[in-house]
């Protein structure tokens, strides 16, 4: 090969990355926005979810700057949640965490007397997701005694990633 096929080559590869690049770029300024507004909403959801309709975020911070600060591995975010009337009815966590098999964003409420509220799917990309939320979630969902189901669901490392997730809440609750 001579030089100047080499040059050309190089110089179309270089091309066509820069206009990937550009592209991708282009793609993320139109619809960053729209991503973090549909996130924003899928949390009022499940705050809504959790402790009704009548429920609203008082308050969102940053798992080191609220009430619960410390180091964890799976907690993001912290919401206190009030009624209508500005009364302190719970706090919900947001909590993301991953393993080969996908990533897990949820909510984990709890009531403002420390009491396991349920949790909240935000988004499930684990491989065997509908496996986890029918057979391990569904079953925690609005229940106490969250300890007591088995992880061994079909979905067992996700299951198991879940639970992590939710004692660790558990663990800056009762802090």
């Amino acid at each position: 090969m001579d030089k100047k096929h080499l040059i050309i080559t190089s110089i179309t590869l270089g091309v066509i990355a820069a206009s990937s690049a550009l592209l991708i770029g282009v793609t993320n300024l139109i619809t960053k926005d729209k991503i973090s507004q549909n996130e924003k909403e899928k949390i009022v959801s499940g705050i809504k979810a959790i402790f009704g309709n009548e429920s609203k975020i008082k308050e969102e911070s940053p798992i080191n700057e609220s009430i619960f600060a410390g180091e964890y591995k799976y907690i993001n975010y912290v919401y206190t949640i009030s009624d209508n009337s500005d009364v302190l009815i719970g706090y919900a966590f947001k909590t993301s965490g991953s393993n080969n098999f996908g990533k897990i964003t949820m909510l984990v409420g709890y009531t403002s007397t420390k009491i396991y509220k349920s949790v909240y799917m935000i988004s499930d990309e684990q491989t065997f997701a509908s496996t986890l939320e029918d057979e391990y979630v569904t079953k925690i969902t609005d229940n106490p005694d969250y300890q007591d189901v088995d992880v061994h669901c079909g979905a067992t490392y996700g299951a198991t990633l879940v639970k992590e997730m939710i004692d660790e809440v558990k663990g800056a609750v009762n802090k």
